[in-house]
């Protein structure tokens, strides 16, 4: 984990009272959108900015990889793990296709905010029920993809703070198969040492977004087959890609001593 300097605990104690005041004006802003002709569009590109602002505030260079496994015109169940905070905002701006996440209830009961999430189309999902229920949440999933955006799901359930990965739960890929959606796996690279759960010091740091295959075949697959397929995807370069980075800082390391 990168230390907590002085430097850093003085730029967050700045950004983050200046991040809030413009998260504000831009909550004001998605609302106004329903008054004008085609506000959808530019709410989302009011989204896409919160993305931006997110990472600029806090000092992160984004990378993404893989570009080229994403259709622009098609819209995709990306799952992704979930180490960080601030996930939110590299899929939001790090991706060319515009991202809804599964929203859990309780952020539907915050004043105005919850009329932003409405507004934006996110799906409303109860995480302290055992089970997921679709009946729920078909109609807003339905919504999202008429408006030719994706499903963004963290199938841990919840941040890892860690590189390794939790239990994949199966939400996603019963919503894969029941609107026929290919899954797009994306993978985040060294968010845990940035920023985790219950911190909110604004460390300045690289992400990198690794977009896999997608898998369009998933009819070929039960639920519990594509679960694994997908989690075996994201572990896979997981793997790969820390063993890469351990390497070339000991090399790196040989070198200057």
């Amino acid at each position: 984990m990168n230390p907590v300097t002085i430097g850093t605990k003085l730029k967050t104690i700045i950004m983050f009272p200046l991040f809030l005041i413009i998260f504000g004006f831009l909550i004001i802003l998605i609302i106004l959108t329903v008054f004008i002709p085609n506000g959808k569009l530019l709410a989302t590109k009011y989204y896409k900015f919160f993305g931006w602002l997110g990472l600029r505030m806090v000092g992160i260079n984004l990378t993404v990889s893989g570009l080229e496994n994403i259709d622009i015109n098609k819209s995709y169940v990306v799952v992704s793990n979930h180490p960080s905070t601030l996930d939110i905002f590299t899929h939001i701006y790090g991706l060319p296709i515009s991202v809804r996440f599964l929203t859990k209830t309780e952020l539907f009961r915050i004043p105005f905010f919850s009329r932003v999430l409405k507004i934006l189309g996110l799906p409303r999902i109860d995480r302290g029920s055992s089970s997921l229920d679709l009946n729920k949440i078909n109609s807003s999933i339905q919504s999202v993809l008429d408006d030719g955006n994706s499903i963004m799901i963290f199938p841990e359930g919840k941040r890892s703070n860690q590189k390794n990965l939790l239990e994949f739960k199966k939400g996603a890929a019963h919503i894969a198969k029941k609107f026929d959606l290919p899954v797009l796996p994306v993978v985040t690279h060294n968010a845990h040492r940035l920023m985790i759960k219950g911190k909110v010091w604004f460390l300045s740091g690289d992400i990198h977004l690794d977009v896999l295959e997608p898998i369009n075949n998933v009819d070929s697959y039960d639920v519990d087959e594509l679960t694994n397929q997908f989690f075996e995807k994201i572990n896979k370069v997981l793997i790969s890609k820390e063993w890469f980075y351990k390497t070339v800082k000991l090399v790196i390391f040989h070198i200057i001593c």
